[in-house]
């Protein structure tokens, strides 16, 4: 998959959790309630017990943020948080618990260094710092995908921001494989050209009054996904507007704030939790030969074997389990109509199939130029 910077969305417009004029500095857009307190707490969501769940501070290589996780030993999918133009504040953390508590290992990142704005000015300035390196924000955020990917054993993943943080949950997508994105009214592109990198469902979530997201660019953004034949659910809430699930502002809406978190936790339960359980191996049956492969480096490996030769019995039933370390593979074998489903570093699948033919037959990787690269290996009915 190719991957591509947005820099445009940095510069078209200040980041729309900048206030209305009117009541911020000169020079900033989007809507009042951006320019009240630093919000502490969503009274909406907030003021659960959430003893089952840890939560620290982290510094990794090339990011840092808070991590919080479930306390019970497991391996749960992954989701990068990505705050709004305060920084990652008390607020942005009490939301990364209430989210692990629904099952996720949470990576709320640190896009401004350990800084955190108490007013407007202090804001715009930390967000026009990213904006000013778009590079550098998106490689933190990828920092913190691998660390979910190799160190928390999340195989999924999905980005999740509210305005800023919405505009960079994009970002994110554009140049990170992922399994969902969530998007509250966060700065968007119809340029299908660089959309054309997401391969997975989005949802987003804006106020119909929203004068720096309007209604007429979250319908263009749709579009140009559906052209691209990628799935995406957007709510636009009527009567509100930008910021609406900021609770210390004067656009506060807890009603509508309440459903966008409903509808933001079905949609990563459907694309995360349901999705790994659905993609997970079932139990071969009590009669199949079952061979577990791995994928890496464009070869098969078995047991140490590249490519292995696999010997069956003429009316046996096969089972293919396909690990894969490297890339994105599959398997095929094309005399008995059985192929994996194409699967990328970190995830697994399965084939089952009826060996009903005497002779020697290829099984290969269909993904790309593997096949020509010599991914491939036989397959011996006896």
């Amino acid at each position: 998959m190719k991957y591509a910077l947005l820099p445009i969305l940095f510069i078209l417009v200040l980041s729309a959790c900048q206030g209305e004029p009117e009541t911020c500095p000169a020079g900033d857009i989007g809507a009042a309630g951006d320019c009240a307190p630093a919000p502490s707490g969503n009274p909406a969501l907030l003021g659960q017990d959430l003893p089952d769940v840890d939560g620290q501070d982290i510094i990794i290589e090339g990011a840092r943020g808070f991590v919080a996780a479930p306390r019970q030993p497991g391996e749960y999918p992954g989701v990068i948080m990505i705050h709004e133009w305060w920084g990652l504040n008390d607020n942005i953390k009490e939301m990364a618990k209430i989210l692990a508590k629904e099952g996720y290992t949470v990576f709320a990142i640190d896009l401004y260094d350990g800084e955190v704005a108490a007013d407007s000015a202090k804001a715009r300035e930390l967000s026009s710092r990213v904006r000013s390196n778009p590079e550098g924000a998106i490689a933190s955020m990828q920092a913190a995908a691998r660390y979910l990917r190799e160190e928390r054993q999340a195989e999924k993943l999905a980005s999740l921001g509210w305005c800023f943080g919405g505009g960079q949950s994009l970002q994110l997508a554009l140049n990170e494989e992922l399994d969902a994105t969530v998007i509250y009214y966060g700065q968007l592109t119809n340029d299908t050209e660089q959309l054309q990198n997401i391969e997975w469902p989005v949802l987003g979530i804006f106020g119909e009054e929203d004068a720096g997201i309007p209604v007429a660019s979250v319908n263009s953004f749709a579009s140009a996904l559906d052209s691209l034949g990628v799935k995406n659910e957007m709510h636009i809430y009527p009567g509100v507007g930008h910021a609406f699930a900021n609770p210390s502002g004067s656009g506060y809406a807890p009603a509508e704030t309440q459903d966008a978190w409903g509808k933001t936790l079905a949609f990563l339960d459907a694309h995360l939790r349901k999705a790994a359980l659905a993609a997970a191996p079932a139990a071969p049956a009590a009669s199949a030969r079952t061979f577990t492969l791995s994928g890496k480096n464009f070869r098969y490996m078995m047991g140490g074997e590249e490519n292995p030769t696999l010997r069956v019995r003429q009316g046996e039933l096969v089972r293919i389990e396909l690990d894969v370390v490297e890339g994105m593979h599959d398997w095929v074998a094309d005399e008995f109509q059985a192929a994996t489903e194409r699967v990328r570093a970190g995830n697994s699948t399965f084939v089952e199939f009826t060996a009903d033919k005497l002779g020697t037959f290829e099984y290969y990787c269909s993904v790309g130029s593997h096949r020509q690269m010599g991914m491939a290996g036989k397959l011996i009915v006896e």
